[in-house]
């Protein structure tokens, strides 16, 4: 009897979270109806906001976008002032996206009211009633992340699987675009390096 009910509760449980992933589904694409944007823009946006500043390649990686199709949507959301490039501090030759302070602010406000929905919803349950219910997203995300890893495996050969590069890229694009830094700042040491040992060199040949 307690196994058959637990199943039932389970089954339950399965048919609410697709609901809920439908309900998400559709407030993103009402968003982008008020904002006027496309379902890749929103995911762009969204994922730029998520993740912050990043290079153009990065955001393809992690959208699954080439980086041709990214730049063209870039150019869009720069023009409608919802993103703008900037130089990096670190590095002036190159180049990030951020979200312009009119997009945060913009999204801030069509979420409010969500948010306050949710914060009301939220009162009528426990503390450890929450931290369940956080725990369970967060491993329910890891099984989504398993399961595209799996759909993906199973795409034909020679197939270029856009979903698999997004998911794949969403925990890599940090590490990635951390790691490239990292040699873009070893490559100007070693220019550095180089031009102080040619100058040296050349100092010597003078002695």
């Amino acid at each position: 009897m307690g196994n058959e009910k637990r199943k039932r509760s389970l089954d339950e449980l399965s048919r609410a979270l697709r609901t809920f992933l439908s309900a998400s589904d559709a407030f993103d694409e009402a968003l982008g109806g008020v904002l006027g944007l496309n379902a890749t823009d929103v995911r762009c946006v969204d994922l730029l906001e998520q993740y912050g500043t990043m290079t153009a390649g990065a955001l393809a990686a992690v959208a699954g976008l080439s980086t041709g199709a990214v730049t063209f949507l870039l150019d869009r959301l720069e023009r409608a002032g919802f993103v703008r490039r900037v130089r990096d501090d670190q590095d002036r030759r190159r180049v990030l996206v951020e979200l312009a302070p009119f997009a945060r602010s913009q999204i801030s406000d069509l979420h409010a009211g969500l948010h306050e929905a949710l914060k009301g919803s939220a009162q009528h349950f426990s503390m450890s009633d929450l931290e369940s219910i956080i725990t369970f997203l967060r491993e329910g995300a890891k099984l989504y992340e398993a399961q595209v890893a799996l759909l993906c495996s199973q795409i034909p050969a020679g197939t270029t699987s856009r979903t698999s590069t997004a998911r794949a890229a969403i925990k890599a694009a940090v590490k990635a675009q951390a790691k490239a830094e990292a040699l873009e700042k070893l490559e100007q040491t070693a220019g550095k390096l180089q031009a102080k040992a040619s100058e040296l060199q050349r100092r010597a040949g003078r002695l």
